[in-house]
Parts: structure tokens; sequence; C-alpha cells
């Protein structure tokens, strides 16, 4: 007896269990299989992952077009895993895999093992890839000169021009916007909701140029912690800022440090001594001194990564890590992580790059929003701590079947579901599906989700940010299910999520919002 080839006995296998399901549940044919699934689909995007389950499951209860089997079974599976069936979803999507491959189910997989398996060792490799430049000369107009501090948010940035007063403020790297100040600045820096700050040699202010803290030494802010505390370091303390209540708190450092530059992660505090040109390393909760950095040359500028990789700008060139990339003529450097920002006073340039360790980013479309010409999706961008990653809509691009969509990005606040636990309960990968941060008694759950362990829902985190795309779906709508993917991508590394629409999801969501 001949032997099948091993694909056609896949295929084979697939419709013996067509046959099978449509003989046990032949009540639900296709078109009314595609209907749960948009229900399903419609409560996802709605935040209700219960009721989605519910009909994800009725969705494959009889028969479903050959070609949309894997769509079915891959939402059906993610659902089981938000909603703690994280073992049996697996050994779902193993069994499918036996007989189709998907590399949409490959990825869904591929998340589960590196929520379930962090790495955050040190990155054995970085690569680095060129993304933009902006100029502050344009035909014959000078809109900068020599800035000193670049500070990032969302798909925006803002420069200092302390010789001339102005802070510049460049988005979708265009000239957005100048404005001139009044006093004698050193610092620019955005909080987690946006709000620019403005440090001056003596002075914090506020956009306004409203006085914050008076009576500073040497000051230099580091960064915000996820309370909402501004930490600046200065001479031999440590102010830890309230933008909310306007109040602060000191603490007094092991010794007087001159700060070059200072940096921030989830747990750790870096600050750059220019005396003893070493990099000192507190732990956030308790401030104690927990390590000492020693960098083989002199510098004066230097970035972390999210995992305390140390990044910093030496003698033509930029170390990573271990990994050296040459550049010539840079004077300082920023890094809002994956993005490098090279400033260069010759010639007045501002170029951006990637700089892209071993660790993934986790991008997740939380929901999607039609209209008569456009449709939205809300995705989020984060690290491995759950934290938004700024300023990568130059990486972010969509894709509808599998083919590159046409689409603008740009950010948006959005209320953030926030969840207080008295005790550590299901897994991580379940929280970071949902969108979900973690607050109260399960520090592990709360550093991994973005949340804090504390008993009180801090008001800066009860929204979040996330990346909109906009592009124009194809009209009138083919029939069936549409797949959807949003990719950042960094040359070979990858990083994507799938999701799905319907004509009659889009029908739906549309009477819905003719309805209020």
């Amino acid at each position: 007896m001949k032997k099948l080839p091993l694909k056609d006995a896949k295929y084979l296998l697939l419709i013996v269990f067509l046959l099978l399901s449509s003989l046990t549940f032949g009540v639900i044919d296709e078109e009314t299989a595609r209907l749960y699934f948009t229900q399903a689909l419609k409560s996802i995007y709605e935040g209700d992952f219960a009721k989605a389950f519910e009909l994800s499951q009725k969705a494959l209860s009889g028969r479903v077009y050959v070609q949309e089997l894997p769509y079915f079974w891959y939402l059906r599976s993610r659902l089981r895993i938000i909603n703690n069936q994280v073992d049996k979803a697996l050994e779902e999507l193993k069994n499918f895999t036996m007989l189709v491959r998907s590399d949409d189910i490959d990825n869904l997989i591929a998340k589960v093992n590196y929520f379930r398996k962090l790495n955050l060792s040190p990155s054995s490799t970085f690569v680095m890839g060129y993304v933009n430049s902006l100029n502050g000369y344009v035909k014959g107009i000078e809109y900068f000169q020599t800035p000193t501090s670049l500070a990032v948010y969302g798909d925006k940035f803002a420069l200092l021009d302390s010789k001339n007063r102005r802070i510049v403020v460049a988005k979708q790297n265009r000239i957005f916007s100048i404005k001139k100040v009044s006093k004698d600045l050193k610092q620019v820096f955005f909080d987690r909701n946006g709000q620019l700050y403005l440090l001056g040699e003596k002075a914090l202010y506020n956009e306004s140029e409203a006085e914050m803290i008076s009576g500073l030494k040497v000051p230099y802010i580091a960064g915000q912690d996820r309370e909402g505390y501004i930490y600046i370091v200065d001479f031999d303390r440590l102010i830890k800022y309230n933008p909310n209540t306007n109040k602060s708190l000191e603490f007094k450092l092991e010794r007087i440090t001159f700060a070059l530059d200072a940096e921030m992660t989830v747990d750790k505090l870096y600050v750059l001594d220019a005396l003893s040109q070493e990099i000192y390393v507190y732990s956030l909760d308790k401030l104690q001194r927990i390590d000492v950095i020693r960098v083989p040359e002199k510098i004066w500028n230097f970035e972390v990564t999210p995992y305390g990789d140390i990044i910093y700008l030496g003698k033509d060139k930029i170390v990573a890590g271990k990994v050296e990339f040459q550049m010539k003529d840079v004077n300082f450097i920023e890094y809002s992580y994956p993005t490098l920002f090279l400033i260069k006073w010759k010639g007045n340039i501002i170029d951006q790059y990637w700089l892209k360790d071993d660790k993934p980013i986790f991008v997740n479309i939380d929901s999607l929003h039609f209209d008569d010409s456009n449709a939205y999706a809300y995705i989020r961008v984060e690290d491995l701590y759950g934290d938004e990653i700024h300023y990568i809509g130059y990486a972010l691009s969509m894709f509808e079947q599998d083919v590159y969509v046409p689409s603008d990005a740009y950010i948006e606040q959005r209320e953030s579901k926030n969840i207080l636990l008295n005790t550590c309960i299901n897994e991580l990968v379940n929280y970071r599906l949902a969108g979900t941060r973690v607050f109260g008694k399960c520090s592990i759950l709360s550093k991994f989700t973005g949340g804090l362990s504390v008993q009180t829902i801090q008001d800066t985190m009860k929204s979040r940010l996330y990346w909109v795309t906009r592009w124009t779906y194809l009209k009138p709508v083919p029939p069936g299910v549409i797949k959807l993917s949003a990719k950042v991508a960094f040359k070979e590394q990858v990083y994507y999520d799938t999701m799905f629409y319907t004509n009659l999801l889009i029908n739906a969501m549309n009477s819905a919002s003719e309805g209020k």
C-alpha cells in the first residue's frame, strides 16, 4: 500500500477532524460560527474576556471554513490563556500545529514561554540601525543651535537650546513648536503623563516656568518612578519630588556627588560621578548603594537599558554592553529604549538610531475602532516590565492578511485596567495579554505588569499610553475573517501581535456608535 505524503496526511487528519465536528455539532454551520467569532472579538475589544472565551468555544463547536480554522483555534487558545487555562491552551496549540503550521500560534506560544522564563540577564548582543535625522537649519532658518538636553515622550521629543533660551519640540521628526524661556536652564524632562519640567542651576520649574523646588546646588534629574516621584540627584542628597502634591522627600547620599548624568530603571538609580568617573548604582526601595560600575575610559554621558545594560559615549564610538559602534562628532547621547539620539553640535543635527538588545518587545492589540473610512488599532508596546515604550512609531507597521497597509501612528492616553491583589494568583502572561496592571501584595506580578506593590492605586497610574495606528480599510469589506497584525521590527528582530475583524464587527461597532 502506497503511503500518503506527510503534508497530505496532515490535511486528511484535518478533514477528519472537521467531519467529526460537523457530525457532533451539526447544528452550527460556518456562517453561524463566524457570527460567534465576531461576537467574541467584540467582547475582547470591550474588555470582557470571560464572555469572549465562551463565545470562542461556541464558534468552534460546529463547522468552520477550513481556511479560517487557524484563526478560530488561535483566538480560543489566546482567551484560554487570559482566563488562566495556560497549560490547556498550550496543549491545544501543540496538537493543532501538528496538523497545520501557523506563525501566529507559534508567536503566541513564544509569548507564554518568555513570560514563564523571564530572561533579565545582561544582553549578549546589541544591534543598531539608522532611523532619521533632524537638522537645526532648514532653508536658511535656524530652529536650534547646540542643544544641551533632550527629553522624549510618546511620539515627540523636546530639545533645550540653552544658548538661545528656547525649547524646541519635534513630532514625527518635524519641528512642531518653538518656545522662548526666560530662565537659564540645564535640563528638560517629561514625566509619565507628558508634562514637561525645566531644571535650572538652582531650581526646578514646570513648563510655565513656575518654581517647583528652590535651593538646589548642582542638580540633575534621573527620572521618575511608578509612584510618580521625580528623582533629583543634588550634591550630597537625593530629592524625591511629588508633582501631584508639590512636596519633596530628601535622602542623604553617603558621599558628595557631582552628577554628570543620572538614569533610572524600574528598581535602580544610576549616577555618574564627575570626580571618581564611576557609576554608582542605588536600589530604589531603600536608596542604598548596591554596586559601582567602572567604565574603562573617561566619559561624561551614559544611558541604561530597562535591564541594566550600560550604554555610553566614548571616543568616536558608542559602547553598548560589550559591543562597540563607531560614531564620530557626537557631543552627547539620549536613549529612550530602544531609540538612541545622537546630538551633534557640528551641523546642528540630531541623528536617530535604534539600538536593540536581545530582549523581546511585547506588542498587543487591545482594541479596534472603525469609522466610515478608517480603522484604528489601539496597541500596547511594552518592555518585559510592562512599561510603555516611547518613540517607536518608526518601527510600527500594520498588515492585513499578511499584506502591508500604509498607516499613521500616534499616541493616546487611555484608561488603564488595574487590579488590587491580596495574594499572588494566576500567571504573569494572563495579566499581560489582558493589559491589566497589578497592585497590592504580589510584588512579582506588580513589577512585571507596570504596577506597584501598594494598597492604593495612584492617580498617575490610572491611565496608560497607547500607540494608535490609523489606516484606510478595504471597502467593501470582504466576507469572512480578516487577519490583522501589528509589527515592531528592527531588521531580523520582529515582534508582533495578531487579532481579527469582520464585516459583521464593523457594522456592529458603527451601529453602536450611531446609537449613542
